[in-house]
């Protein structure tokens, strides 16, 4: 009979998103995994199966996360407020400089035939429906809602990039606004 989990498995998902997305997929060790779980090697091994089913775990996880967060940046504010406060956000913490676990990892797993990239693309597809539906509820003008939810990813993308270069802040946060204000005009 297998032993009761005695583990916390959000706890550690929560703590494998944050080794995974502060060394990346590929160069985040098992040896690393298990130091910031505090799982036994075989805990892991029984209980997610290796490190990569660990890592697809954990981009679900972020994901919802992502998705969660998504909903408070639209509750109650127009197109613009929302992405005005989503990209002065990124502007000013970009997730302390981490940026987006999905980016990263897509980054580095391109090109690639990793099932964890099919976890990836499919942690952006449900960002994207998610996107459509909050665009379109805050919005009574919003024309094709999946082309705009495509289009605040790439400015999402964009500006986790610039804001990683350097850039004098004032620059990123006109172009934050720029981005809101272009994006939420019909």
């Amino acid at each position: 009979m297998p032993r009761p989990r005695s583990f916390d498995q959000a706890a550690v998902l929560d703590a494998a998103v944050a080794a995974f997305w502060q060394g990346g997929p590929g160069a985040t060790s098992v040896d690393e995994v298990l130091r910031v779980t505090g799982l036994a090697r075989s805990s892991l091994y029984n209980s997610f199966g290796s490190k990569n089913e660990l890592l697809q775990q954990a981009i679900e996880r972020y994901v919802d996360r992502q998705i969660a967060e998504l909903g408070r940046v639209f509750h109650e504010r127009s197109l613009q407020q929302a992405l005005e406060t989503l990209f002065l956000d990124i502007v000013r913490h970009n997730n302390e400089g981490r940026g987006c676990l999905l980016i990263n990892s897509v980054n580095e797993l391109r090109g690639t035939s990793d099932a964890t990239l099919d976890v990836v693309q499919a942690g952006f597809a449900r960002i994207a429906r998610r996107l459509a539906d909050l665009a379109s509820g805050a919005s009574a003008q919003v024309g094709d809602a999946n082309v705009l939810a495509a289009e605040i990813i790439t400015a999402i993308a964009g500006l986790r990039t610039l804001q990683k270069t350097g850039l004098p802040s004032s620059v990123l946060r006109q172009t934050a606004k720029s981005y809101a204000r272009r994006l939420a005009t019909p």
